[in-house]
């Protein structure tokens, strides 16, 4: 029998994604994951706008599942090396002042309004 030589290809991306926000979802024959980053800034003429880079996994049910177990493995192991992961107050403070504002009615001062995005 005669061996066949495989020859491969990497793809590398060289622009990576510091994601602060994602969104799941999934269908009968794979899971998709959005990383997103979400980010304030202005525009050349010094007008706030808000700034969404995102990258979409699409993953088999079999591959998400292994990724669930790999990403608890690795908090674990991580929780043991450098302690327990917690909130950050900031985003603790905010939720709560967006939940008090919600039951009122109201918008929050100060807060950038978090876009409606699924790309």
């Amino acid at each position: 029998m005669e061996k066949k030589e495989v020859t491969g290809v990497q793809h590398f991306d060289h622009f990576p994604l510091m994601s602060n926000h994602h969104t799941v979802s999934h269908q009968p024959d794979r899971f998709v994951i959005d990383f997103k980053g979400i980010y304030p800034q202005f525009s050349p003429d010094n007008k706030p706008q808000i700034v969404v880079a995102h990258k979409v996994i699409l993953l088999d049910p079999y591959v998400a599942k292994n990724l669930l177990e790999n990403l608890k493995s690795n908090v674990k192991k991580y929780e043991e090396n450098f302690g327990k992961i917690k909130e950050p107050e900031a985003v603790g403070k905010a939720k709560k002042e967006r939940k008090k504002e919600s039951k009122k009615g109201k918008k929050s001062k100060g807060v950038t309004p978090r876009p409606s995005y699924m790309g």
